[in-house]
């Protein structure tokens, strides 16, 4: 065994350790990304909502107003 087989773990291991964090930034980000992209398409694609739920004042609501 060869001194560059027995630091071959060793530099392995060591780059594993410098750029972890970074991948592991850069996946949160890209994952991130996809979600927002994910919500738009889904707010795209959705149907208005009903009067009842967007605010709008009900008939059974102005039955009991009215004089």
């Amino acid at each position: 065994m060869t001194l560059n087989d027995a630091l071959a773990p060793l530099v392995l291991l060591t780059t594993v350790r410098v750029f972890a964090p970074d991948l592991r930034h850069l996946t949160r980000r890209l994952l991130r990304a996809g979600v927002r992209v994910g919500a738009a398409a889904l707010v795209e694609e959705r149907p208005p909502a009903p009067a009842w739920q967007a605010g709008h004042v009900s008939a059974a609501q102005d039955e009991e107003v009215s004089p």
